[in-house]
């Protein structure tokens, strides 16, 4: 394998893990609204943080850094669909490091609670595994300029997963959060057999 073969499949690897990785805290937090398990939202907290710190960072950390390295051993000239991939990097980073992270210290602190705090982290993995998905789409068409019909549909998604961003994050600022029975998210026949 050559070395422009090597880095270009590290940087795939790389942007898998971190798509990957995205995906799944979207699902976990989806699991965990649909749910409500008490002993499951209590753990949600840590479980995205041990993702966030062992997955997500060195993944969103890999993939423009073996993509860079690539693009130059195989001489690519700079072009419009690397820029997509930058911002992406750039979004994901920053809303982990500034968003994210703050977001679960709060959470371990107890100054976010643990329903209202899922609520939040749905709102950020719906607006990151946005980003992440279209930056994956502008790798595969290559959009050469701002103004090619590829780059409007991504404006589009873009705007419509922000939306559905700020909808869950302001939702979960106005909730009033219920207490969780222990038996919540257990089936009717389970609580009968224990009352």
């Amino acid at each position: 394998m050559t070395r422009y073969g090597l880095l270009v499949s590290l940087h795939v690897t790389a942007v898998i893990v971190w798509v990957g990785g995205a995906t799944t805290l979207l699902f976990l937090t989806l699991y965990a609204q649909n749910h409500r398990n008490h002993a499951f939202l209590g753990q949600l907290g840590a479980l995205v943080r041990w993702l966030t710190i062992w997955v997500l960072l060195p993944a969103s950390l890999a993939a423009p850094a073996v993509g860079v390295a690539a693009a130059h051993t195989g001489h690519w000239s700079e072009l419009f669909f690397f820029h997509v991939g930058e911002g992406a990097f750039t979004f994901s980073f920053l809303l982990t490091v500034a968003v994210r992270l703050p977001l679960l210290r709060q959470g371990r602190r107890g100054a976010v609670d643990a329903a209202r705090l899922s609520r939040y982290l749905l709102a950020l993995a719906v607006a990151e595994t946005t980003v992440l998905y279209l930056a994956v789409f502008d790798m595969v068409a290559k959009p050469t300029a701002v103004g090619v019909s590829d780059v409007r549909y991504g404006g589009i998604v873009a705007a419509a997963g922000f939306l559905a961003a700020i909808a869950l994050a302001l939702r979960a600022r106005g909730i009033d959060t219920p207490t969780l029975s222990p038996l919540a998210g257990r089936g009717t026949d389970e609580r009968k057999g224990m009352a």
